[in-house]
């Protein structure tokens, strides 16, 4: 059983690395990044808050758009190819095909968020190797009269070249030691504190975005599909503001039984999907990222993200088995 379900998951990883669209999202992301870095440059505010905001960001969010544009056709893909009829008449349940297709876009989306975060890390030690002070530091010396003397153009590029292959590498630490790259006193390592904790907390919240793009993906068309996606997420990242609005709401009237008909459908609407849809507020901190506060990543945390994914995947896997391929 474990043996089909990686075999389909493999393959589904396979054909994700081999779309375009994901090349060019990973592209944007990196330019993104770069631009978070020059636009910090440009406020009056902490530089390195806004860019472990925007940085941060921008990994989350190429990571949403991998989760829908890819994850959307997962079902559907097989279904216009005819491909499926192949597959299911193969010793393979269905829930073996469908839960292969989640693991492997999972696969695909934690790889990408991973790629995406020692890229991050790699212009978060370039912004401290390029400081004005630094750079001045490393490029000059005192001569014996006291004064500062320019080291040279090929001390300069020499300095770029260097600073760039420590910065790859400190940033692949970053991911391959879990965040802990500072017990080996790298210079700089600060500047990355919880960066791979909030990665990990993106991967779960894709996680249980994905497991909607997937039973969406099972009986629906992609564009529908991409679009009740996206609708999740967004009341998923709104959830404690709905219970609010709907609190506000009944607290102004002076009760649910006040609440006049528009405003009772607006209640009720607000109440439902806060309960229908997950809260994946919990898995955001990128303020706390920003302003280097400790980035909570607890058992439950976890716990309800898995939970809530085979709850939705369960679903999937009902709604796929009852359709009729005919």
């Amino acid at each position: 059983m474990a043996g089909k379900i990686a075999a389909i998951a493999l393959n589904t990883f396979k054909e994700a690395v081999r779309n375009r669209v994901l090349y060019v999202l990973l592209f944007f992301s990196i330019l993104i990044m770069l631009g978070a870095w020059v636009a910090s440059t440009l406020s009056i505010d902490d530089e390195t808050k806004i860019v472990r905001d925007l940085g941060a960001g921008a990994i989350n969010f190429i990571a949403l758009l991998i989760a829908v544009f890819v994850g959307i056709g997962l079902v559907y893909n097989d279904l216009d190819k005819k491909t499926i009829y192949t597959i299911i008449s193969k010793p393979i349940s269905r829930w073996h095909f469908l839960v292969g297709k989640y693991l492997g876009l999972l696969l695909t989306i934690a790889v990408n968020v991973l790629f995406m975060t020692w890229i991050f890390c790699t212009v978060l030690y370039l912004r401290g190797y390029f400081a004005g002070d630094v750079m001045f530091e490393a490029l000059t010396y005192r001569d014996e009269e006291g004064y500062r003397v320019y080291r040279g153009l090929f001390a300069h590029g020499w300095y770029l070249l260097w600073s760039t292959i420590k910065a790859l590498v400190f940033g692949l630490l970053h991911v391959l030691m879990f965040g802990m790259e500072g017990v080996l006193g790298i210079e700089g390592a600060a500047a990355t504190q919880g960066l791979f904790l909030t990665s990990v907390l993106t991967i779960l919240e894709m996680g249980v975005v994905t497991a909607f793009a997937v039973l969406f993906s099972s009986f629906s068309s992609p564009t529908l599909s991409a679009f009740m996606t996206v609708i999740v997420f967004v009341i998923g990242r709104l959830n404690q503001e709905l219970y609010l609005f709907a609190d506000t709401m009944v607290q102004r009237a002076g009760g649910i039984e006040a609440l006049g008909g528009g405003q009772m459908v607006a209640y009720y609407f607000s109440v439902a999907a806060a309960h229908l849809c997950p809260n994946l507020a919990v898995f955001n901190q990128r303020r706390e990222l920003a302003e280097f506060q400790e980035i909570q990543l607890g058992l439950l945390d976890i716990s309800y993200g898995i939970a809530y994914t085979a709850m939705i995947l369960a679903i999937a896997v009902i709604v796929f088995n009852r359709r009729n391929f005919k």
